[in-house]
């Protein structure tokens, strides 16, 4: 029995071994393997797809899976397989029609779309069909299939989209798309089906895409039906109703009907309602807010921070707020990595959100390595001195912007891009700041010749560069001659004196100016300059002038030949002015040419004559204040606002020449230059002793150097007694067309007002200006 079971695994194995040795001697191999039908593509190309080979043993099941992986290759429009017998095994025949090849893909659209944004768009989703690669049909169905989404992202109905071949010698085709793009369907309606407890405006509202037509949304593009964007628009409602207080809010699948209906222009069109169902739920009021896990900053201090207040209803939109702003507090304090986590738990029965902030402080950030690069002019030292990080300090990302701003004030760089921050792989709290700039026309020569509401007809020559020895100096030379103003002025201001920041310049003039039937005025003399900065944007100057006027009344010949004087308010004669002005000023706008952001206080109080002698004794504060808002588009919002008034000293009069006259590009656009003021009974101009100016601008890039500008300019100037009020004040509104020329550093402006009151009874309410400069 023993040796009957030492025998049985043997025997086992020996019958296993024989059965296999048959089973493997009855296989039979692959005696060879032929190609048929091939032209381009080389019998060993399609071998090297096989994974069967001559001399392996037949196998069905693998020839199965290689026809498959040639055909996925796209070469062939048919393959077949075949087997029959031969002298040793198996022969495998392979039968290919090749597709023919792409000589050239041709997109023929309409004016809606563009053969780019086709391209753009089949690379994007990696399904662009390539000129000289293999026809492959199925590819092509795809490409159709994209191009359709596009045309449906459009708001196109995409009613053809044929892909023809046209066939070409040697196996050769062009594919050629033919689209019609189809009408721009619209979105004539949004329904809200179900208990909605808000405004169905609202909910519209927050949908950024297919809102329901109107004048408004047509020329925004925004009523444009887009049903890829439908599952973006649920998302933004369910957000909308959260932000109102019902966060467990629901939104259904939305149904689409197609409806006919009148359009913002009155005509008849084809559009689509869409009809989307709402359970907004209950409304949930705040709990309990805790915050956790802070150490630098005190609870009560992040307490201060949260938008939410106990018993309020709940808002995910000020719970956003309150995230957004203790992130900005930490990253305002170098760290940089401060997460806060908001944790929610609604409470069913209570109707009440508890909410906890978890704060996840992180490292402190530090400055390791600035390092400017496109300024081959400018000095290094310059741009570092403005900026108010320094390697090693911690990295506060308020100061950094701070410093940014500071280097675009400068008006000697732009930061081209946005600036490269990189924390060290190996020590992610240490920081490495590569800034890009791109250095500003630094030479401004011109001849010109020319005419502004100003200066009338004029030539001049003009020398100035704002960066004169690579360290921010300034120098202007300057020679003008023309029919109302005649200017000869040198001046050079050095901004940082002993690398302290301390301007010190000076400028010397000669100046005659003839304004119409006022005076004309010829001033010699030297301006000297004082600046520092007191504290952040906050800046200290202090300008001294000296000067000889010649002052004269303009005369006229009539018809006759009669001579006439104007002006009886005028005193001619030489008078020495001898002022000092301090100027308190500060400023975060971010470009004195064209300006998107910031605010701009300025309080002045020039004060001339008695101690500083001179002829003329007076003191005029100013206060002056200016404000970019940026919108919506790199739209802009700019307001600005000054009010000045001026009084005598040692019982003088105030001098005709020193008093206000408004009008002009620089004050109220739409009116001629000194031409708004206090009049006479005979029209004549008293000039004021205050004055007010208010202007508003709506600005809109329209590419390029090229902006168009909504305006409202409101102002006066009054006598003593006289008190500001909207009945006597002037007006203009209208539109101007402004290009920023970068080679002259200067805007070009042509001005179309409208103005509410008329200076002389055959004036014109409607007025065009051209102008060089800004408002404010």
């Amino acid at each position: 029995m023993r040796k009957q079971r030492r025998l049985a695994p043997v025997l086992f194995s020996v019958c296993f071994i024989l059965s296999l040795v048959g089973t493997l001697a009855a296989q039979e191999i692959i005696e060879r393997i032929e190609v048929y039908g091939n032209d381009r593509i080389s019998r060993e190309t399609i071998i090297y797809y096989l994974s069967s080979r001559e001399g392996d043993y037949y196998n069905e099941a693998l020839l199965k899976r290689d026809f498959k992986v040639l055909w996925s290759t796209g070469f062939f429009a048919n393959l077949r397989i075949e087997e029959e017998n031969g002298v040793r095994g198996k022969i495998v025949k392979i039968y290919v029609e090749e597709n023919p090849v792409i000589k050239s893909v041709v997109f023929r659209t309409g004016k809606k779309v563009k053969e780019s944004d086709i391209v753009s768009k089949l690379k994007e989703k990696d399904e662009y069909i390539a000129p000289h690669s293999y026809y492959n049909p199925y590819r092509v169905q795809k490409a159709r299939r994209i191009i359709k989404e596009l045309l449906e992202d459009k708001g196109l109905q995409a009613e053809r989209i044929e892909a023809q071949l046209v066939s070409r010698p040697n196996n050769e085709v062009d594919l050629v798309f033919r689209i019609e793009e189809g009408s721009r369907l619209r979105v004539g309606e949004v329904v809200f089906v179900g208990r909605t407890k808000i405004p169905d405006s609202f909910l519209i509202e927050a949908m950024k895409e297919n809102r329901q037509h109107s004048l408004f949304n047509m020329i925004a593009n925004k009523d444009v039906f887009k049903k890829s964007k439908i599952e973006e628009n649920l998302a933004q409602i369910k957000k909308k109703l959260q932000e109102y207080g019902y966060m467990e809010a629901t939104v259904g699948e939305p149904r689409f009907e197609e409806i006919t209906r009148r359009n913002a222009l009155f005509s008849k069109q084809k559009m689509m309602r869409i009809i989307i169902p709402v359970e907004p739920g209950h409304v949930y009021r705040t709990g309990e807010i805790k915050i956790e896990g802070n150490k630098f900053f005190t609870s009560r201090y992040l307490q201060s921070l949260v938008k939410l207040q106990p018993g309020e209803i709940y808002s995910s939109k000020k719970r956003e707020k309150t995230v957004e702003s203790m992130g900005e507090s930490y990253r305002n304090f170098a760290f940089l990595y401060a997460q806060i986590i908001p944790v929610e738990n609604l409470d069913p029965k209570n109707k009440v959100v508890n909410v906890t902030f978890n704060v996840n402080e992180g490292e402190v950030a530090y400055l390791r390595r600035l390092e400017f690069k496109g300024n081959t002019f400018t000095k290094d030292r310059v741009l570092r001195r403005e900026f108010l990080l320094r390697e090693g300090d911690r990295f506060s990302l308020a100061v950094f912007k701070d410093s940014i701003l500071r280097l675009k004030q400068l008006g000697l760089v732009d930061v081209e891009k946005e600036p490269d921050i990189k924390p060290d792989p190996e020590n992610p709290s240490q920081i490495d700041v590569n800034l890009t700039v791109r250095e500003l026309q630094r030479n401004n020569i011109q001849f010109t010749a020319g005419y502004s509401g100003y200066e009338g007809t004029f030539v001049a020559f003009t020398y100035s560069t704002v960066n004169f020895l690579g360290g921010g100096e300034t120098l202007d030379l300057t020679l003008q001659h023309g029919k109302r103003v005649k200017n000869y002025s040198f001046g050079m201001s050095q901004p940082y004196v002993f690398d302290k920041p301390m301007t010190l310049g000076f400028n010397v003039f000669d100046r005659k100016d003839n304004i119409p039937y006022l005076y004309n005025q010829q001033a010699k003399g030297i301006r000297l300059m004082y600046g520092t900065r007191v504290y952040g944007y906050l800046r200290f100057n202090l300008n001294y002038t000296f000067q000889r006027q010649i002052l004269e009344v303009p005369t006229y010949e009539d018809e006759q030949g009669n001579v006439y004087f104007y002006n009886p308010y005028f005193y001619p004669g030489k008078y020495f002015v001898s002022a000092v002005e301090p100027i308190l000023y500060s400023s975060t706008i971010d470009s004195p040419l064209t300006p998107s952001r910031g605010t701009m206080y300025r309080v002045s109080f020039r004060y001339a004559g008695t101690f500083l002698g001179g002829d003329v004794h007076l003191y005029r504060p100013a206060f002056e204040f200016a404000r970019y808002q940026p919108l919506f588009s790199n739209h802009v919002l700019g307001f600005h606002v000054e009010y000045q008034f001026i009084n005598p000293l040692r019982n003088q009069e105030v001098p005709y020449w020193e008093r206000f006259f408004l009008g002009g590009e620089q004050s109220i656009r739409g009116y001629e230059y000194f031409t708004v003021g206090p009049r006479d009974e005979r029209n004549f101009l008293i000039g004021g002793v205050k004055s007010l100016v208010i202007n508003a601008e709506y600005i809109i890039p329209l590419g390029g150097p090229l902006y168009g500008i909504f305006f409202y300019d409101v102002g006066n100037a009054l006598l003593k007694g006289d008190k500001f009020s909207p009945k006597n004040m002037y007006s203009s509104a209208g539109l101007e067309f402004r290009v920023f020329v970068p080679a002259l550093r200067v805007p070009f402006r042509l001005i179309f007002a409208y103005n509410n009151r008329k200076i002389y009874a055959d004036d014109s309410n409607f007025a065009f200006r051209f102008a060089v400069g800004t408002t404010f």
